[in-house]
């Protein structure tokens, strides 16, 4: 649901609001801590994952910060390899709307809303679609 909430005001206000992004976390953790000490162990590596393999895209302008603290809220509800995957997968997905994006714009769209590929990723990965 904080996922959905969050394309929704990037897509409409151009912004990842921290009232999507902190509770989503918080509850991941949280979940996480209740289920037990590996689960809890889990949520803290792949957060962690998130933000170490996307702090350095952040720093050269390939996303927003935005982007990388609603991953790490993501990543608190999956493993590791689940996390992994959905960063792969959201940068294809990026990938191709991209393309469709310079196709049917005459490039003139500089960006993309980053959080689209996120929930895509997150609901493929989750065995969803």
């Amino acid at each position: 649901m904080f996922l959905a909430g969050a394309v929704f005001t990037d897509l409409f206000k151009d912004k990842i609001y921290n009232a999507w992004v902190v509770p989503g976390l918080l509850l991941g953790i949280g979940a996480n801590l209740i289920r037990g000490q590996e689960f809890f162990y889990e949520s803290i590596l792949a957060t962690g994952a998130a933000l170490l393999i996307l702090l350095p895209v952040y720093f050269f302008k390939g996303i927003a910060a935005g982007d990388v603290k609603l991953f790490m809220s993501a990543a608190s509800f999956l493993t590791v390899q689940d996390t992994l995957s959905c960063i792969l997968i959201s940068f294809l997905i990026a990938g191709v709307i991209s393309v469709a994006v310079i196709i049917l714009k005459r490039n003139k769209q500089r960006y993309i809303h980053f959080a689209v590929p996120i929930l895509m990723s997150v609901i493929f990965v989750g065995g969803v679609l």
